[in-house]
């Protein structure tokens, strides 16, 4: 996959997964989290997507979430087939990101 084109399709997937979860997922889990993404890393042939996600909240409640995403992760490739025009949509996994919490330290 070119570079430009593998750049256009993670930020595609970003954008559609951040709506999906903002309007059509109903797993409580992930509507009371509000989680945000962050980004997607996609491999060199397009057939995995890391979606990196940042919960705020305890480690149990980042656990939690995490766990929601692992279980509801065929709806999001579902949902995401649906919005994308891609002969193949990448197998997703989610990567909890803490980064913006030594952000805020650091300030």
């Amino acid at each position: 996959m070119r570079p430009r084109a593998r750049a256009r399709l993670q930020e595609a997937i970003a954008r559609e997964i951040a709506d999906i979860l903002e309007f059509e997922a109903k797993d409580p889990v992930l509507k009371a989290a509000l989680p945000t993404i962050l980004g997607v890393e996609l491999s060199p042939d397009g057939q995995e997507a890391k979606v990196l996600v940042y919960v705020s909240g305890t480690e149990e409640e980042r656990a939690r979430v995490m766990a929601a995403f692992a279980k509801d992760t065929g709806f999001l490739r579902t949902a995401l087939a649906k919005r994308l025009s891609v002969r193949r949509v990448p197998r997703l996994t989610f990567s909890l990101d803490t980064s913006p919490d030594t952000w805020a330290q650091e300030l």
